[in-house]
């Protein structure tokens, strides 16, 4: 089984943008604050290019993808931003053989390619953004600690949404999930969530009440929330409706309330500011009650 590999001082990561475009500051701020934490960043210069939604077309992004997955010299991945395009790159991954596991990380609409790298390569992954220009400084410094073997685990306090999370229960299990909307896109294609025995993550950005309530009933009935162990709300950010109060909550507590299994809510994971990192694909420790403390390692 593979685990999340520490960085070293002069290691080589790439940064690439399988999705979105993001902007020029942004680029220059990542590769600013990686060097300064000792990294060695590789940016080809073919980026950005022309696409009517994404930051290149999908041959370009594919390629640079695929450039990135067999570069012996980079050791980590990490994607500037999410948006919308990683799954339309996903046919060409299955043209390729497996490489050799090396650390990726993204989140948003990079859950398509997440999910693909786990189930297909069974490569752990981590789920989350290296953005200075958005992100907190206490985020950025659990990134860097985390990435450097600084602290070799994660812990995550969460509160029950549900009577099965409040029973008293220690599990071992696999976190796996990641965006919502992309959950739902996976749904009949040859990288569909797979929740078998374990803890479904689930977060979103910018969607109102009913349109989580949409996707989430249309993941129930399609069964795949009762193959698995529980369920890990993250933050739900934005998709206030139009008289600025929010149904989410409200509408993740129903939800909750109608599962057979444990559902928790945690903070500081998904689209604010403060966004923490959360390996997915490895072990985690769940404890259940009263008190409930997710712990994973790398």
């Amino acid at each position: 089984m593979f685990t999340i590999p520490v960085l070293k001082p002069n290691d080589q990561v790439e940064l690439i943008a399988p999705a979105s475009r993001c902007s020029e500051e942004r680029l220059q701020l990542t590769q600013q604050m990686l060097t300064s934490w000792g990294l060695q960043c590789i940016v080809n210069p073919s980026l950005f290019g022309s696409d009517l939604l994404c930051a290149n077309s999908d041959f370009m992004r594919s390629q640079l993808l695929i450039e990135a997955l067999t570069n012996p010299d980079n050791k980590a991945i990490i994607c500037l931003r999410g948006g919308y395009g990683s799954m339309r790159l996903i046919p060409e991954l299955h043209k390729i053989k497996q490489m050799e596991f090396k650390l990726f990380i993204g989140m948003s609409d990079i859950t398509a390619l997440n999910l693909f790298f786990m189930q297909k390569w069974k490569w752990p992954v981590l789920h989350g953004g290296i953005a200075p220009d958005y992100y907190t400084l206490e985020s950025l410094a659990r990134y860097k600690s985390y990435l450097f073997g600084e602290i070799n685990q994660l812990e995550f306090q969460g509160s029950a949404l549900n009577q099965h999370a409040l029973k008293n229960n220690t599990i071992s299990s696999t976190i796996t999930g990641g965006n919502l909307c992309l959950l739902q896109a996976s749904i009949g294609t040859t990288w569909e969530i797979d929740t078998q025995n374990k803890f479904v993550f689930i977060e979103e950005v910018g969607e109102r009440g009913y349109r989580i309530d949409r996707m989430l009933e249309h993941l129930t009935q399609t069964g795949i929330f009762s193959k698995a162990q529980g369920i890990i709300l993250g933050d739900f950010t934005g998709g206030n409706e139009p008289d600025g109060s929010s149904l989410i909550q409200p509408v993740l507590e129903r939800f909750a309330q109608a599962q057979s299994i444990p559902v928790f809510q945690i903070k500081g994971v998904g689209h604010d500011s403060t966004n923490f990192p959360l390996p997915l694909g490895i072990p985690a420790h769940i404890h259940l009650g009263d008190t409930i403390n997710l712990t994973v390692f790398r």
